[in-house]
Formats: C-alpha cells, sequence, structure tokens
C-alpha cells in the first residue's frame, strides 16, 4: 500500500495549529520543520534532509504564499500571517508578532500593564525592552536549547511599527535584563516583564507606563497579588538608591511590610534626586521617613477596591 506522505508545509501547518498560533516567521518555519524532520522516518515524508538556514526555507514559503495558505505581512520581511482555514480565529495579536520579528524583547511599562490589567488605558504605542547585547543568554519563545543545535540563532529586528502601531523600544544592560516571563494566554509564549518588574519600571519611568499617577495606581490594583519577596529581590538586584526609596514609600501607603524597609529607610539620604517622580519638579509635600519629595498625586495609593 502507498504511503500518503507527509509534506513540508504540513508538517510547518500542523505544528502551527497544534500551537494556536497565527504569525510564522522564517526563522520558526525553520525550527518548525527541523522537528518534524526528526519526528518522521524518511518513508513517511516528502522532503529529505533539515534545513540549517532560513535560505532553506523560504521556497516553501514562497510556495505556501502561492497556495493562500499563508501570506506576508506588509513591512515586516520574513513575517507571515497564517491563513488556512484552521488556523485561530480573529485578529492577529500584536504581542505574537512582536516575538516574532524579536524574540528576545519583552512586553514593557505600559503595554505590560496593560498585558497584567493593571491598567485601563489603551496605549495606541507599543512599548518593548530589549537587550543592548544581542540576545542576553536568551532563546526564542516557544524554543529549547535542541532546536538550535548546528542552526545560528536569529537576530532580532527592532522594527518601527508593527501593522499600524509603533513601538518605542527601550534598552538595558544584559546585567539588568531579568524580571522577565513567558506567559501563553493564547497558547503561544509571549515574554513580558513580570508585575513586580513592570510596578518597578514605573517608578524609573513613569512616562512610559502612562504618567505618575497611573503607575501609582498599577501599584493598587496589583497590591493583593505582589508577591514581596520577588519585588524586593528585584530591588535589590537593581541596586539603585532612589528606587528603595521610592518603593519602601509606595509599600508603606499600601499598608505592606517586609522586614528589609527598615534597613532601607535608614540608609535613604536627602538628595537632589530625592523625588518620587524624577522627571517632575519638587514638591512642597515631603516624606521625612523617606527623605522623599512626593511630587506625585500619591492620594491614589490609599485608594481601594
Amino acid at each position: 500500500m502507498a504511503i500518503n506522505r507527509k509534506t513540508a508545509s504540513w508538517a510547518i501547518l500542523s505544528q502551527l495549529a497544534a500551537q494556536n498560533r497565527r504569525i510564522l516567521s522564517d526563522w520558526r518555519a525553520v525550527v518548525l520543520l527541523r522537528r518534524a524532520t526528526d519526528a518522521l522516518p524518511v518513508a513517511e515524508r516528502r522532503w529529505i534532509h533539515a534545513p540549517s538556514e532560513i535560505g532553506d526555507v523560504r521556497q516553501i514559503l514562497h510556495q505556501m504564499a502561492r497556495r493562500g495558505e499563508v501570506r506576508p505581512l506588509p513591512n515586516l520581511h520574513g513575517i507571515y500571517e497564517v491563513t488556512v482555514p484552521y488556523a485561530r480565529a480573529g485578529l492577529i495579536a500584536e504581542d505574537e508578532i512582536l516575538m516574532e520579528v524579536h524574540p528576545y524583547a519583552a512586553l514593557s511599562h505600559l503595554s505590560a500593564l496593560v498585558f497584567h490589567d493593571l491598567t485601563d488605558e489603551l496605549p495606541k504605542t507599543i512599548t518593548a525592552v530589549m537587550p543592548s547585547t544581542e540576545r542576553a543568554d536568551l532563546l526564542p519563545p516557544g524554543t529549547e536549547t535542541l532546536d538550535w543545535e548546528s542552526l545560528a540563532l536569529v537576530t532580532g529586528k527592532p522594527v518601527s511599527h508593527i501593522l499600524d502601531r509603533p513601538i518605542h523600544w527601550t534598552h538595558t544592560d544584559p546585567s539588568r535584563y531579568f524580571g522577565l516571563q513567558e506567559y501563553a494566554p493564547r497558547g503561544y509564549p509571549v515574554r513580558v516583564t513580570t508585575p513586580e518588574r513592570t510596578l518597578l519600571d514605573g517608578l524609573q519611568r513613569p512616562e512610559l507606563c502612562g504618567g505618575g499617577e497611573n503607575a501609582l495606581r498599577a501599584w493598587v490594583r496589583a497590591r493583593d497579588l505582589l508577591d514581596l519577596d520577588l519585588l524586593i529581590s528585584y530591588v535589590d538586584r537593581l541596586d539603585i538608591a532612589i528606587l528603595r526609596q521610592r518603593t519602601g514609600f509606595v509599600l508603606e501607603e499600601l499598608g505592606l511590610s517586609h522586614p528589609i524597609l527598615d534597613t532601607w529607610r535608614q540608609s535613604a539620604r536627602r538628595g537632589g534626586s530625592s523625588r518620587l517622580v524624577g522627571s517632575a519638579p519638587y514638591a512642597a509635600t515631603y516624606s521625612d521617613h523617606w527623605n522623599l519629595s512626593l511630587n506625585a498625586p500619591i492620594a491614589v495609593l490609599r485608594e481601594r477596591g
């Protein structure tokens, strides 16, 4: 009996369907086809060799596009929308596209607040962070070390827009590129700063989190969900004196306590940067407890519900 051998496009599309993906990058096509090559005997597939570089799958992707299985996304080289009938219904997600165009980046700041449901803002811009070096010892989401054996890791592309939305990129030293996690609310993984790291980023760069009031209100919404030990470890790892003051003040305003706060408070010194919001001018309202100018609408920290 003749064997109905599997095609390369079937091997790629079936794995995308299992992962609930609507977006396919050329580099992910390489990974998926390599996995299928290992999983299927030669007699059961129409292709012979596993791809060893992106160039090996370009013809396959062109054929898939001609058959209407995928379509190229405009202005995003090597990125395709899956259009076969069994693809996930609904609009394609910008975060899924982001992970394909820059697989070492993470949603951050206001976009991370939205992701974690810590704000009601509807931003027009995507905020994302990337390591200042190429990869910061990360693998692309949804892949393993084995996938990249004898295969060059993909290079991230800090594109200016995804679909019609601009991206505001921030860069950070690899030593501070932590507090990230892969979440999978729709089946495929998306890298996002954790709630704790996002809140700390809001104290450092509130202008990227919808402003000082919105950044503080996010702390109120996160209050009962915070992992305090994790939050404290992030602050100490960042090792920024003013961040200890800001975090300690906010935690106490929220009625939260931790043994380390006494140590932080004793080391707080009054100085030119001792403001709750660093980019805003000094305010007359002052916390002697934390040697901190309260130049933000701190009343929001006392809101509940």
